[in-house]
């Protein structure tokens, strides 16, 4: 019988953390980037496949999968979670994204889990911020500060693997530049706080945040979206984003609507006119809810404070 070599345990023992996936990555040899686990796993799912692999390796994958949500599962037991979600391509010396860190911070320090889709931008921010919530705010500050040498994810890294698996050896090295800031930081951080980035293979051409104390990575980008919706009973903020942030806040509206998980999770819009004007889900989401949920559950904010203190003083119904 042929023996299949995978870069990956079908069944592993729990969730990742940055050195599982990032161990063989120095700062100093731009090719190593190519060389962590995170990359030669993604480099092995795109070339049997991608989103449709052949049966033996959708088996290998989905029983990966189903094992990471049940280490999730136990990971959040009896604590409280909040996600933000926003732009992936949010740029690290954007108001937007210090604003994401600090509501971030200020949400770990009340106890609160943080959880995101572990990406690049308003993602990266969510982590940067709760991996430093028992620091200062000042402290915070100047770690944004030097994120910014580096301040926006490059460009076409989807092309970074072709279908063959073949790499593309220049967009390695600008992986590589861009990450290596916030790896920095995150290797120097003692006793981080912890986070949770729920990140997806699928999208593994952009970087997984190093600020992340647990990772639930998955192969399956659907199982990744709908989980992520779920855990977060103690509210979902949504900073600047396009049709990827749009679509989770329909997605989580529906749950909501239909009660899905028996519970109305609170739904933060972080941005007054972005989301009233720019792309007005607001007027969408007045007219779908009822009037009582939606001043119960739903906050339109610019602020920072106001949007910390909604998810923190929410209760939600047990069961």
């Amino acid at each position: 019988m042929q023996v299949i070599s995978l870069p990956y345990k079908p069944i592993p023992q729990g969730l990742y953390t940055r050195d599982d996936l990032f161990g063989a990555y120095k700062s100093n040899k731009p090719s190593s980037w190519g060389h962590t686990t995170d990359f030669d796993i993604y480099q092995h799912y795109i070339s049997e496949g991608g989103s449709t692999p052949n049966q033996y390796m959708g088996m290998m994958q989905a029983l990966h999968d189903n094992a990471i949500t049940q280490f999730t599962k136990a990971f959040i037991r009896h604590r409280k979670v909040a996600a933000i979600m926003g732009d992936h391509g949010m740029r690290r010396d954007s108001e937007p994204y210090r604003d994401i860190a600090i509501l971030s911070h200020r949400l770990t320090r009340s106890g609160i889990l943080m959880c995101s889709g572990g990406g690049p931008g308003a993602m990266e921010a969510s982590h940067l911020g709760a991996s430093l919530a028992k620091k200062s705010v000042s402290h915070l500050e100047s770690e944004l500060k030097r994120l910014k040498i580096q301040p926006e994810v490059p460009k076409n890294l989807k092309d970074i693997v072709n279908a063959k698996g073949e790499v593309n050896s220049a967009l390695v090295a600008k992986a590589h530049a861009w990450f290596k800031p916030a790896y920095e930081i995150a290797k120097r951080t003692s006793s981080p706080s912890d986070s949770l980035a729920v990140p997806t293979w699928d999208y593994g051409h952009e970087p997984t945040t190093p600020f992340a104390t647990h990772i639930a990575k998955y192969f399956q980008n659907s199982l990744r979206e709908d989980g992520l919706l779920a855990i977060a009973k103690q509210g979902i903020v949504y900073a600047e984003g396009k049709a990827g942030t749009i679509q989770e806040i329909f997605q989580d509206s529906t749950q909501n609507f239909y009660n899905t998980f028996k519970h109305f999770s609170p739904m933060i819009m972080f941005g007054v006119e972005y989301w009233t004007t720019k792309y007005p889900v607001v007027g969408v989401l007045q007219k779908l809810f009822k009037p009582a949920d939606f001043k119960k559950f739903v906050l339109v904010t610019d602020d920072v404070e106001d949007a910390a203190k909604f998810i923190m003083h929410f209760v939600p119904k047990q069961g």
